[in-house]
């Protein structure tokens, strides 16, 4: 595929077979978490026959009620200039830390030489601060609002800033967030308290050397009680035949759903390259991995990895920097 654009001013948007693979990546989501759903139906189903219909309405309409309150605490997620509005304008209920200022305004400077990189005006992204520094450097949330922690604005130096910011951007381009909603209303409780054995298992992987460990004899342990708790529970709806293998394939999703959040992480990354912050972030994943952060689990891929597809991507875009054949090269920003 030809370079579209040289131009900076031309939005940043993804083509070909990439572009399929973004629209079919959160209705890939939704499919792998059939099962549980299935699951969740057979148990509930099961439960009515137990212990009677209402007792299954009153489970079906708690779930739905915390899941509504989760979801509305997600999408009401102010961003920082509607939080310093609302202190200015409700000084007696609301307040707000003139100490956030300055990361603010660093943080705004930054978004701003994405959006102008990727040809979207300024006020597209919403940005909000986070003080906890425990978390991830950057966040995305719905209504395209990107997060990111005090601490790293403050400490990443301006290239990583922006390549937080860009990466961030990057998942906001992807989307799927109606999707992955349906997706933890009809699945998360079981797949959380059953499949967190499996999930386990992904996340000590990599650390084995030349014998198993102890954690992953553990999350070995825990997954084979979850096979029997999850068969016993869709026993008696489903059979002897249907109930194992609907359990194991279950307990199983996990790793799919592993492949698809890397596989996003891979589109974020790429995002951010072709907007031209790759090397920044390679910079900032490189410090996380001497961190002892830098290891594969079940939402980000290895940092290494990261890194080299990063690379080869850069190289990809080398011909279009020189003004050569970009073939396969969606956009570069700045040329």
């Amino acid at each position: 595929m030809s370079l579209e654009s040289s131009s900076a001013a031309a939005r940043y948007r993804f083509h070909g077979r990439t572009a399929i693979g973004v629209r079919l990546l959160p209705i890939i989501r939704l499919l792998i978490t059939a099962p549980w759903a299935v699951a969740t139906v057979a148990m509930l189903w099961g439960l009515a026959e137990w212990a009677g219909l209402w007792v299954v309405i009153a489970v079906v309409v708690i779930r739905f009620l915390a899941w509504f309150y989760v979801l509305l605490n997600i999408w009401a997620v102010p961003d920082e200039l509607t939080q310093r509005r609302r202190a200015y304008e409700f000084p007696t209920i609301s307040s707000y830390d003139e100490a956030r200022l300055m990361p603010l305004a660093m943080l705004g400077v930054a978004a701003e030489d994405v959006m102008r990189a990727a040809g979207y005006p300024k006020s597209w992204l919403r940005l909000a601060l986070r003080t906890r520094s425990g978390d991830p450097a950057g966040r995305a949330y719905p209504r395209r609002l990107v997060s990111v922690t005090i601490s790293a604005v403050n400490e990443l130096p301006p290239q990583g800033l922006r390549a937080v910011v860009a990466h961030e951007f990057g998942h906001q381009l992807i989307g799927g967030w109606v999707t992955r909603c349906l997706e933890n209303l009809c699945a998360t409780p079981l797949s959380t308290v059953f499949g967190s054995p499996t999930r386990l298992f992904i996340d000590v992987l990599p650390d084995r050397r030349e014998r198993i460990s102890r954690w992953e004899l553990c999350a070995v342990s825990l997954a084979a009680m979850s096979f029997v708790v999850v068969t016993a529970a869709l026993y008696p709806v489903l059979g002897p035949h249907f109930a194992p293998v609907l359990a194991a394939i279950c307990l199983l999703q996990p790793f799919a759903k592993t492949w698809l959040g890397w596989r996003e992480e891979y589109l974020a990354d790429r995002v951010c390259t072709d907007l031209g912050f790759g090397a920044g972030f390679c910079d900032h994943l490189e410090s996380l991995e001497r961190a002892a952060r830098g290891a594969f689990s079940t939402t980000h891929p290895a940092s290494f990895n990261r890194r080299l597809r990063i690379c080869i991507r850069m190289n990809e875009l080398q011909p279009a920097r020189r003004g050569g054949d970009a073939d396969g090269v969606d956009f570069v920003a700045g040329l």
